[in-house]
């Protein structure tokens, strides 16, 4: 992981020192000659990771700009050395205290300073993995892994806050439940990687036939769920058989051979401006209207 230095130092000559030893580190270094100058830096889209601060400087101290990105909301804090004569230890009791990560004295010994700074690259790779795990481990939380798709609670949270969010627009969705038809027939002739396979491609037709801010979501084995706005049932009647024909048409194989697979759908029409019930009411509504296509027939679509 790259790492970028700031040195904020308003002495040229000792900033021109350190930015030429991180150099040779292999570390890459900004320059500023005050706090306020440091401050603006540090307020950049991508600002730098490993900072070295005076405690004296113009603007603001090293000392106060501590505070100052200390206060400022994120998930991949910087690392602080304040590198400073003032080395006793109340000096440096005060400096950690305020958001420093280590304490460097001035005039530096290069070997000292060196250390402090593969310390501080090596506690940055470690928060950089770290957040890196715990990305991964929100995704797996969220998402699908078969298919890429939110999972039933992620799914399911997002359309609560799209039903508020319709509620004051007063406008008009569709909740939609589908499932493959004689999908385990699917896994017993063709195997479950046959099965997985389709589930997967099932899902990006799905999201193309789809806008981008329609919710999608696994929400069972082959059990999807969508929302979407529409002007009325009309609309709502059209987009769903435009979508099963989709998938009707779509030619499904796995290692060469033909799948035939079409999905049935239940679906409900929410006017937003006499709703009433629950999102768990809906889910219900139009799981209903699902098994009704299913007693049908299945390959069609059903609303309650």
């Amino acid at each position: 992981m790259p790492i970028t230095a700031l040195i904020a130092d308003d002495d040229k000559a000792t900033a021109k020192l350190v930015e030429v030893l991180l150099n040779k580190w292999g570390v890459e270094a900004i320059v500023a000659h005050d706090g306020v100058q440091a401050l603006e830096v540090m307020m950049q889209e991508t600002p730098p990771t490993l900072l070295l601060f005076d405690w004296e400087m113009p603007g603001y101290s090293g000392i106060e700009l501590c505070q100052k990105i200390r206060e400022i909301d994120t998930d991949d804090p910087p690392y602080i050395i304040i590198c400073t004569a003032r080395d006793s230890a109340e000096h440096i009791a005060e400096g950690l205290n305020k958001g420093a990560n280590d304490f460097v004295s001035k005039p530096f010994n290069t070997q000292v300073l060196r250390a402090r700074v593969e310390v501080g690259k090596r506690t940055l790779e470690l928060q950089s993995r770290l957040i890196n795990a715990m990305s991964r481990l929100d995704k797996l939380a969220r998402f699908d892994e078969l298919t890429g798709l939110m999972n039933r609670r992620a799914v399911f949270e997002c359309i609560h806050e799209d039903f508020s969010r319709a509620a004051r627009s007063k406008s008009c969705l569709c909740f939609t439940v589908c499932d493959i038809d004689w999908f385990k027939q699917v896994n017993d002739n063709f195997g479950h990687p046959a099965g997985d396979a389709i589930l997967s491609e099932l899902g990006a037709l799905l999201t193309h036939q789809l806008r981008p801010y329609d919710r999608l979501g696994r929400v069972g084995g082959e059990e999807f769920l969508l929302l979407f706005s529409v002007e009325d049932k009309d609309n709502a009647v059209r987009v769903l058989e435009r979508i099963r024909q989709a998938i009707e048409c779509h030619p499904f194989k796995h290692e060469n051979t033909d799948i035939k697979v079409t999905m049935s759908f239940g679906a409900t029409v929410i006017d937003m401006v006499d709703n009433a019930l629950r999102v768990e009411d809906y889910f219900k509504r139009a799981d209903d209207a699902l098994y009704t296509s299913k007693a049908n027939g299945r390959n069609c679509i059903t609303f309650l």
